[in-house]
């Protein structure tokens, strides 16, 4: 059921969703005077941070906070429906991201955009790509992990070869690669992108 292009479709919608929501809620708040732009400028002080930055004390960093999130993230699809905690996870990041690039925008113009983009390549395609496995692996009907090939014989079709290895060992070893993939890229590329774009 969660696995069918209506399961798909509806979190594609949540998303949208939640940017229309973290942009009308910014903008909202800005001209009323609930906030001020430069209240959510915290990132120039990180931009300024990453100049002599102890690469190998920020990886640690970025792995324990990593790692504490990834905990939660597991607990709450262990104690509660995962397809609820996806809806939830979409929905959060999708406003945060709706205010952030608001706040890049009104700070920056129409650059805020390009800016904000440097804050998440490439981690967050990895961190990404291992939450897109995670949800194919729970809710798929069909195995991933068997290998398909071309018959000799019949050039024509595809057939089932043996499985070599259970799913939830392809799974957890490629969430493992992608997350590890993830911390470095965070820790050792993003900051020269961000480095670069801001300057």
């Amino acid at each position: 059921m969660y696995y069918t292009i209506e399961g798909k479709r509806f979190l594609c919608i949540l998303y949208v969703i939640g940017l229309l929501t973290g942009t009308f809620f910014i903008n909202v708040s800005i001209k009323m005077n609930l906030f001020r732009v430069s209240d959510f400028l915290g990132f120039t002080e990180y931009v300024k941070t990453l100049e002599g930055l102890d690469s190998n004390a920020f990886f640690s960093y970025v792995c324990m906070v990593r790692v504490r999130q990834l905990i939660l993230f597991f607990a709450c699809i262990f104690l509660f429906s995962p397809y609820v905690i996806y809806c939830v996870l979409d929905f959060v990041l999708s406003a945060e991201m709706g205010i952030f690039i608001s706040v890049l925008v009104a700070e920056y113009g129409i650059m805020g955009m390009i800016k904000g983009v440097a804050f998440l390549i490439p981690h967050y395609l990895f961190f990404g790509m291992m939450l897109v496995i995670i949800y194919i692996y729970l809710f798929q009907k069909t195995p991933f992990s068997r290998i398909y090939r071309i018959s000799a014989v019949n050039q024509s079709g595809l057939i089932k070869n043996q499985k070599l290895l259970e799913n939830k060992i392809i799974v957890v070893i490629f969430c493992l690669i992608m997350f590890c993939l993830g911390c470095y890229t965070e820790t050792f590329i993003n900051p020269v992108i961000v480095r670069w774009i801001f300057h």
